[in-house]
């Protein structure tokens, strides 16, 4: 066995699946080889370890109920030997109480049998994307490992695993959510999360910045219209409850919007149906909600700045996401991450994170949160030399941003949505671009402060500005 070996980081998987039913592995493998991933079968945990001696596996899919050694032995001794390798365990069994062992060994998660296709699907693709840094599930076994994979967020820190806890008592309700948290910690991470670990994750998650659009467009937007509704108004248009029908809307900066919009959006959590802008049918809004906001809405409730009642109505289950500086020892677990990821897409040799570059790393106080640490991370890989990421450069840049001769501006300074002059009828992607341009000014042209503000990554701001072309919408 190759122990220690880190596959490649990029193309497809191999792909072990270990069951000795020839029947659901042979399913399996065909689902798994549609996305070109390749795949092996073993009957037993003793074949699959023979077949690791001949190769290297990215993930392995091993039935719990095994003839000889059971799946929990395979994890066992894969944890031991193959440390690089995902598992994942099947069970066909009511109890999970062996697949909390399995998780407790290193089991990066489980599924239940049969396997929702969708599924699987999403896991692996989720698996080959942070490759080579997989790391143990331990939401249910945190004193055994102390770091913790869950959906696309890394953390170890207590507040984090509280957030995982908590999502994970939600999601498979329908409840309304709120999540809370300053821009760049990753609430639609969250909500994705909710979404993906939800009864509804195969239907489509539609992600609304509502800040980002104008008060005058925004009920069009969500609710749609009917042909001739407003000047523009060329044909019908069904919105964005409309698009998520049968999956999960996620109102990011619910906080913005304004009075009309509120109501509409009351009158959807209470009866669940909405009329078009300009229609008279009633619609059915099949759909759950997740709301985001960086603002004390309670306060803004208390001050009639946001109805009272739809905070009680969206504030039914709150998450309270942590700012980076107080869960500062999951930085480097972060950087690490961040570091990785940027090597491989950018073509750089980096495999290091020193330690001294995490005590740098540590001692900054990450304002935009781990949205700033992502982008100042891939700053730096792209400035690295040779295989580590040196302290000196780490120091240097992060001296450059604390000594900026333009100071950025506070956070009333920068432009916001509900006061930028947009002129009514102005088609949504022009309007973010003018806000978009208008928050890069306020910030002096600094990128990376400007794309923290407006709560998206460095390629989303330049698809605002219009430097880009957007990427094409993914079907669902």
């Amino acid at each position: 066995m190759h122990k220690g070996t880190r596959p490649a980081s990029e193309g497809p998987a191999r792909i072990l699946i270990v069951d000795d039913d020839a029947r659901d592995a042979e399913a399996l493998k065909l689902l798994l080889a549609e996305d070109s991933h390749e795949v092996d079968v073993a009957a037993s945990a003793e074949e699959a370890v023979q077949r690791f001696r001949g190769g290297t596996y990215h993930i392995v899919l091993a039935d719990l109920q095994l003839p000889g050694e059971s799946g929990v032995d395979l994890v066992r001794t894969l944890r031991a030997e193959a440390p690089a390798t995902a598992v994942v365990v099947l069970t066909g069994h009511a109890s999970v109480s062996s697949a909390v062992q399995a998780l407790k060994l290193g089991a990066v998660d489980y599924l239940k049998k049969p396997v929702n296709p969708a599924q699987l699907k999403k896991l692996v693709e989720q698996l080959v994307s942070e490759r080579p840094a997989y790391l143990p599930n331990t939401l249910l076994a945190a004193e055994a490992v102390g770091e913790q994979v869950f959906e696309s967020m890394l953390a170890r820190s207590q507040a984090m695993q509280e957030v995982f806890e908590r999502i994970g008592l939600v999601a498979q309700t329908d409840a309304t959510v709120l999540i809370v948290g300053e821009t760049g910690t990753g609430k639609e991470l969250v909500a994705r999360a909710i979404h993906n670990r939800s009864k509804r994750s195969e239907g489509p998650f539609v992600p609304v910045h509502t800040g980002a659009i104008p008060k005058d467009l925004i009920e069009s937007e969500l609710f749609g219209h009917e042909k001739g509704a407003f000047t523009g108004a060329v044909s019908a248009a069904e919105g964005k409850f409309g698009a998520a029908k049968g999956g999960t809307i996620f109102l990011d900066e619910v906080s913005t919007m304004g009075e009309r919009a509120q109501v509409d959006l009351l009158r959807v959590l209470e009866t669940f149906r909405y009329t078009r802008v300009g229609g008279k049918v009633e619609h059915i809004a099949d759909v759950r909600v997740v709301c985001a906001t960086n603002s004390d809405l309670l306060a803004m409730a208390l001050e009639g700045k946001f109805r009272e009642d739809l905070y009680y109505r969206i504030n039914i289950f709150p998450i309270h996401l942590p700012p980076l500086r107080e869960r500062m020892g999951d930085v480097g677990l972060l950087a690490d991450r961040f570091m990785r990821a940027a090597a491989s897409r950018f073509g750089k040799s980096l495999r290091s994170l020193p330690a001294q570059t995490v005590d740098v790393l540590t001692a900054y106080p990450w304002p935009g949160n781990v949205r700033e640490l992502r982008n100042f991370v891939e700053q730096a890989v792209l400035l690295a030399k040779g295989d580590r990421l040196e302290p000196e450069l780490v120091t240097g840049l992060l001296a450059q941003r604390q000594t900026r001769k333009t100071p950025l501006p506070s956070a009333a300074a920068v432009p916001s949505p509900s006061v930028v002059p947009i002129a009514v009828g102005t088609k949504v992607a022009e309007a973010e671009r003018q806000l978009a341009a208008r928050t890069l000014e306020a910030y002096a042209g600094d990128r990376a402060a400007t794309a923290a503000a407006l709560g998206v990554d460095l390629l989303r701001l330049a698809q605002l500005l219009g430097e880009v072309e957007p990427e094409p919408a993914a079907s669902h």
